[in-house]
């Protein structure tokens, strides 16, 4: 097998706020591919006699992928070349590459699939089914698309495996609208492909382009990353400075007797804004949950307990029993407790989703620290509350032993 030598320029993606700047000032325009300094396919596959209608290469947005693809406007159907390469997570892994004529999803997509069989490297095809995602045994099988050329090289000082195929597109595949999904796994046994990781970058690894302009279409994966980063950013306000916040007014305003006329507006201002901020974030997620591949179920279900639980809460404003009724004391135990559950769940479901959107570091540190501030406060004036009834309380006993 002649060795294949594919020099690529990688360009890193900006920090994810210079990303959500340029995102939004350049959401209403449709972005072109740039086209980098890379190898054009017939350094790999001998280009066909016809000229290319168009040659892109890029450094894909996840996995840390590339791709050089070179497309002939043949008849009756178009041909295209692919190049694509990739970091293989061991020297068991694989690494895919592969088109899917409905839409950009992993079930339905034809795949090329490379990896070391006995220290070579191959490359077989697959049909990525709803069983494959279920787990099910992946095994090589035929596909719509011709396949010309296959072949496939590993350089094991950086680890890259390269796949490269010539392709024969069947008609129902648009150029003009081509969805391609690729992916690394750390295992193949025998020639079945085990599954990859399930976090969101691994998921976010498709996408829609039209291969005769080099347009990518819709910029769904920039859409999805914003807006999860929207909700992060809410939840966090919303549920995890505000709700506290309005918890501690509430809990310790007896301490200072100038706050004793406006703890309550303050305590309302505080959870209502909290409420809201919070419901848009739990509105957010609902919307990206729906049009994921993969719903975080644990997140998710804590998310609507914590709506649930909000709800609820919030509907003091209305419910709550004026002070001379009987169950007035029933009702503070059921609303105080409903209060501090909500408060854990929000704090755990924000650690959740640290752990499932993986933001800079710095931002898990910023919200530690924030609720590290807040316990901090709750703790002093809890002892300062403590001293003022234990004070008030040795005072009220010494009154009554003088009038004795």
């Amino acid at each position: 097998m002649t060795p294949m030598a594919v020099a690529i320029i990688r360009f890193r993606p900006p920090h994810p706020f210079l990303q959500l700047i340029l995102f939004l000032l350049t959401s209403s325009f449709n972005p072109t591919i740039a086209e980098s300094e890379c190898s054009p396919c017939n350094h790999i596959i001998p280009r066909m006699n016809s000229t290319s209608n168009y040659t892109l290469c890029r450094h894909l947005p996840t996995l840390d992928a590339d791709i050089d693809l070179c497309y002939y406007n043949t008849t009756p159907n178009a041909t295209i070349d692919v190049a694509f390469s990739a970091t293989l997570p061991s020297r068991e892994g694989w690494v895919a590459w592969g088109l899917n004529p409905r839409r950009p999803h992993m079930v339905g997509t034809r795949a090329l699939i490379a990896f070391l069989m006995q220290g070579s490297p191959v490359v077989y095809s697959y049909n990525l089914t709803v069983d494959t995602q279920h787990w099910c045994k992946l095994t090589p099988s035929e596909i719509e698309m011709n396949v010309i050329i296959s072949m496939a090289n590993y350089s094991g000082g950086n680890g890259k495996m390269r796949l490269a195929a010539r392709l024969g597109l069947p008609p129902e595949y648009d150029v003009t609208r081509l969805n391609h999904v690729w992916q690394v796994g750390p295992k193949v046994v025998g020639i079945s492909p085990r599954g990859h990781k399930r976090y969101l970058v691994d998921f976010d690894s498709r996408e829609t382009i039209n291969i005769t302009s080099g347009q990518v279409l819709g910029q769904g994966r920039n859409k999805r990353r914003n807006l999860r980063y929207v909700h992060g950013i809410l939840s966090v306000i919303g549920w995890g400075f505000l709700l506290p916040s309005g918890i501690i007014c509430k809990r310790y305003y007896r301490v200072f007797d100038f706050l004793e006329h406006t703890w309550y507006l303050v305590h309302v201002t505080f959870q209502i804004g909290a409420y809201f901020i919070g419901i848009t974030a739990w509105a957010i997620g609902i919307y990206l949950g729906s049009n994921n591949l993969r719903t975080y179920h644990h997140h998710r279900d804590i998310g609507i307990t914590i709506f649930v639980l909000a709800t609820f809460q919030i509907m003091a404003l209305w419910l709550k029993p004026n002070r001379v009724d009987t169950y007035r004391k029933h009702w503070n135990l059921y609303h105080h407790f409903l209060g501090y559950t909500l408060l854990a769940l929000t704090i755990t479901n924000i650690f959740k989703g640290f752990g499932i959107l993986k933001p800079p570091r710095a931002w898990k540190i910023a919200y530690i620290v924030l609720v590290a501030v807040l316990s901090s406060i709750a703790f002093v004036l809890e002892a300062i509350t403590f001293y003022y009834f234990r004070k008030r309380k040795n005072e009220g006993r010494n009154n009554g032993d003088n009038k004795k």
